[in-house]
């Protein structure tokens, strides 16, 4: 089970030291709860509720409700023809877990998705993208769209691969750590949108490790790392779906993950003794499906249940600083009906070694690292050109006037403070050569109006070396972490305009 370290030795190390950190409580000055009511029979309950029917502890504190969205405010205007449009109408994500899952499951995951989107409108209700984690990375091969047709396209385009992580138990670890780290790139890819987002996980999801058995510092590690990517998702408003495919009939009929999302969480650590996706599920207000192979129909229930919700907010109360779980609990004054929300978050942690700010490198350095965009803040490279004599090349980033939060300062200005980083990346996504710089970008005005037309650019220069096959930028705004992605890839980068270095 140490291999586990050698595998991502700079996550983990990094987790080590930073994982108590968490999002919430630096980057949100209020938690949202998406909260599906369910009546006796476990409908989805959408009318009929106001605010005065709801109540919020935290940590068992009575909290005050800031603000309260009754579900048909969740709705995409039928005259909306955006693929994405700005809303508050929940987004799907699905995931195809090729890691996970057997050949012939997968195969299987791949035909009842098909089955799933074939019998939907021309035009989804809300937006969903395709993503599918395969032997090596998280591919997204559709972004987010109302087409069904392109949604098919892409299905249709998922190459075979053989599963062979999933073949060989040599490879849990390593199927422990892709799974999570997914979580924490859908997490901050939808960093700052304001909306639910919905993942419907088909497959498996990641093995369960089991921390009792573990020497302290490992199991600390370990925690750290879960730790964090519960108040990533919790932070994102992310809830988590997850099917099984059926399985055979000689097969187990419970498994540790089905087990923890059926679980009550009580008032400790949810993950104290056993990591698994089904805590992960319970946690972020989401569902297991399990041992059935009509997939569509569970992925259409998971659609359903994520989409028919209130949003209550309230101001999280200050509390000791040692990283212990906040449970979060909304009750209602009718007994006969129940709440599906988030369970609760991880408070800071006093003795963490490594501030918000090294969190944020960290998140950076994932972002960097993924495969996936992310599109919060819109970014793009222009003016590309390269310099063989020092292997290094120039280029202008350019972000868009969208989602920038400016603030007034004196002398009738604004600002906006950024962090920036460059990445040449090898064919495996490691670091071959990177920049990271902070910056802090002035306009000459304060009207809003204005503003909203003001965006920014950077010169940069960075090295090329002989492996990259793809140069990476990301931009993110210190104060709510708002991240944008663009990316290049060898052929690009290799049709630039050659110059002597200047």
């Amino acid at each position: 089970m140490l291999s586990l370290f050698s595998i991502r030795a700079s996550t983990v190390r990094a987790q080590q030291t930073s994982a108590n950190t968490p999002t919430i409580r630096v980057t949100s000055r209020l938690v949202f709860l998406d909260v599906t009511v369910l009546d006796k029979k476990g409908r989805p309950m959408v009318k009929g509720l106001t605010k005065d029917d709801f109540a919020i502890t935290d940590n068992k504190k009575p909290q005050r409700i800031f603000s309260f969205e009754a579900p048909e405010t969740h709705v995409v205007d039928a005259n909306a023809t955006d693929d994405n449009p700005p809303l508050k109408a929940p987004v799907t994500i699905f995931i195809l877990d090729l890691l996970n899952s057997k050949f012939e499951n997968f195969a299987y995951i791949r035909y009842m998705a098909r089955k799933y989107l074939a019998a939907q409108p021309a035009q989804l209700n809300s937006p969903a993208e395709l993503m599918v984690l395969g032997n090596k990375s998280l591919e997204m091969v559709q972004g987010y769209t109302r087409s069904k047709a392109d949604l098919l396209y892409a299905l249709e385009h998922v190459p075979p691969a053989l599963p062979y992580k999933e073949m060989s138990g040599s490879f849990i670890d390593e199927r422990f750590v892709q799974s999570i780290d997914a979580l924490q790139q859908i997490a901050l890819q939808n960093k700052g949108v304001p909306r639910r987002k919905n993942i419907v996980w088909v497959g498996h999801g990641g093995p369960s490790i089991y921390t009792v058995s573990l020497p302290t510092p490992a199991a600390d590690a370990l925690n750290g790392y879960v730790h964090d990517t519960t108040n990533m998702l919790v932070d994102s408003r992310v809830s988590l779906f997850v099917i099984y495919p059926g399985l055979p009939v000689d097969g187990p009929t419970l498994t540790t993950s089905e087990f923890g999302a059926g679980t009550n969480i009580g008032d400790n650590d949810p993950f104290s003794g056993d990591i698994n996706f089904g805590v992960f599920v319970n946690e972020t207000g989401g569902k297991l499906f399990y041992n059935r192979n009509d997939i569509n129909t569970e992925i259409r229930e998971s659609e359903e249940l994520g989409s028919k919700y209130y949003t209550l907010t309230y101001q999280p109360p200050e509390g000791d600083a040692d990283g212990k779980f906040r449970r979060i609990r909304v009750t209602l004054r009718n007994p006969d009906l129940r709440v599906v929300t988030k369970a609760g978050y991880f408070s800071p942690d006093k003795n963490a070694a490594v501030g918000p700010r090294q969190h944020t490198m960290v998140n950076l350095s994932e972002a960097a690292r993924s495969t996936i965009p992310f599109g919060s803040l819109g970014v793009t490279i222009e003016n590309l050109v390269r310099h063989p004599d020092t292997g290094t090349a120039d280029f202008t980033v350019l972000l868009s006037p969208r989602n920038l939060d400016w603030q007034s300062v004196e002398d009738g200005k604004s600002s906006v403070d950024l962090l920036l980083a460059a990445a040449s990346l090898s064919g495996d996504r490691s670091f071959l050569a990177s920049r990271l710089e902070s910056l802090t970008v002035f306009a000459d005005s304060q009207d809003a109006t204005q503003l909203a037309r003001t965006g920014a650019r950077r010169e940069m220069t960075i090295r090329i070396p002989r492996k990259t096959q793809s140069l990476r930028v990301v931009i993110q705004t210190s104060d709510n972490r708002r991240t944008g992605t663009v990316e290049l890839d060898r052929k690009t980068i290799d049709s630039a305009p050659a110059t002597p270095t200047p």
